[in-house]
């Protein structure tokens, strides 16, 4: 397709190409109307295969538009104008995962803080009936270092309740076929054996290409780097891939055992859902903290507050994992967690707000911290973002008991627990 950069489509104004792939290109473009920054998905209707395409391209925008989660790039808009059909979404300067991977390999905790948010945004998505089928680095886009989203749903898979069966208790499912059966549809390294051999693909799909990735983010490698199609194809269906401590002997082997069994080959074998997938990296991730913490226990914590005498403080607090700075929790019964807002008549007792809170996701009223004859405890008020302990997600209105050293996070602000 031609470079349109300078030219207005759909009253947006492309300025720049920033990434190409298949028969849609992405602009940097300007939103004259908000007069903000978007990033825009075009595609040539007719250079592009016409309707079959363009039906496949609607797909996508409806399917994002559909999805809420943090980690998920946000669609604003889709269009059609002068033979393009576009696709508006949020512009992200951080990025994509690609560039973190010509850097050296991350450290297990590292690797798993990116990948275990991609893994929630996929079973979310997965729980819509929606299947990624395209997962890699470069449709994982950097918000912040720490804040990964996952993007371009072009080789979505949408399925769907037979209209025979809606509203039985046990659904049929079937999924929309757009592609040339036998085809191949993602980018071959990240693909699962059964998608790269052209056969029909379900979430595990996704599971096993999420897998790739966070091997390529601990080791810096492929799991399979043979450098023909048909070699490579070879290789995942008649070989496992290196075992990560080859690489790596310092990652914990229950990381290595995890990893092992979203790359299998046998969809047996496979995890059959991404939410077990994720509690399982999610349990190494606290076993990987908890180990540190027993190895260097003075330092790791003093490394991440980086606090100086003048700011110690004594009862309950909080301190910003990423700054160190502390906050008080007031000696309330009920203590509400969230940022403040010129609508409300009551502010929260604890105010994010000036600490990236906005950006970061969190709820005008977020959470709660409740002081009890026991301790104090944690409670979720029902946030869009979620409240989590110790990267393990807490069910809305079910108060938890803390502990000092606890890792709280509300939507992406982390924090670390002190009971003083």
């Amino acid at each position: 397709m031609d470079d349109l950069s300078g030219h207005t489509i759909g009253g947006y104004q492309l300025t720049e190409e920033i990434g190409r792939g298949g028969a849609a290109v992405i602009y940097r473009a300007f939103q004259t109307q908000l007069e903000r920054w978007v990033a825009v998905k075009v595609l040539h209707i007719e250079d592009a295969g016409g309707h079959q395409f363009l039906r496949r391209f609607r797909r996508e925008a409806h399917a994002i538009a559909s999805l809420r989660h943090p980690n998920i790039l946000n669609i604003y808009d889709y269009g059609e104008d002068q033979g393009y059909a576009f696709i508006v979404m949020e512009y992200v300067e951080g990025g994509s995962l690609q560039a973190r991977l010509a850097d050296t390999p991350l450290d297990g905790a590292e690797a798993l803080a990116l990948i275990i948010p991609v893994g929630e945004a996929l079973a979310y998505a997965h729980s819509k009936g929606i299947i990624h089928r395209d997962v890699k680095p470069g449709n994982i886009l950097l918000a912040r270092p720490d804040w990964p989203l996952l993007a371009d749903f072009g080789l979505v898979k949408v399925v769907e309740a037979s209209p025979k069966s809606r509203g039985a208790s046990q659904k049929l499912m079937v999924s929309q076929k757009l592609t040339v059966p036998g085809s191949i549809l993602g980018t071959l390294a990240y693909l699962a054996p059964e998608q790269a051999a052209g056969e029909e693909a379900d979430a595990r799909a996704d599971i096993y290409s999420l897998g790739v990735v966070l091997y390529e983010l601990l080791t810096g490698q492929l799991p399979f780097s043979a450098l023909s199609p048909d070699a490579s194809m070879g290789q995942r269906h008649h070989e496992s891939p290196a075992p990560l401590r080859t690489y790596n002997p310092n990652l914990p082997a229950s990381l290595e055992t995890v990893l092992l069994r979203a790359l299998d080959r046998d969809l047996t074998v496979r995890y059959p859902r991404m939410e077990l997938f994720v509690n399982d990296l999610k349990q190494v991730l606290q076993s990987i903290k908890q180990a540190a913490q027993f190895e260097h226990p003075v330092t790791a914590r003093m490394e991440t507050m980086r606090l100086d005498t003048q700011e110690a403080m004594t009862g309950p607090r909080l301190f910003i994992a990423t700054s160190g700075v502390a906050l008080s929790i007031p000696l309330l019964d009920e203590v509400v967690v969230g940022r403040t807002d010129p609508m409300l008549p009551q502010p929260p007792d604890v105010d994010l707000q000036p600490y990236g809170g906005g950006s970061a996701g969190v709820s005008r009223h977020h959470a709660r911290f409740l002081r009890r004859s026991e301790g104090w405890f944690l409670e979720d008020l029902q946030s869009t973002n979620g409240t989590y302990l110790n990267e393990v997600r807490l069910l809305p209105h079910r108060p938890v008991r803390l502990n000092s050293g606890d890792l709280v996070r509300f939507g992406q602000l982390t924090l670390i627990f002190e009971e003083g």
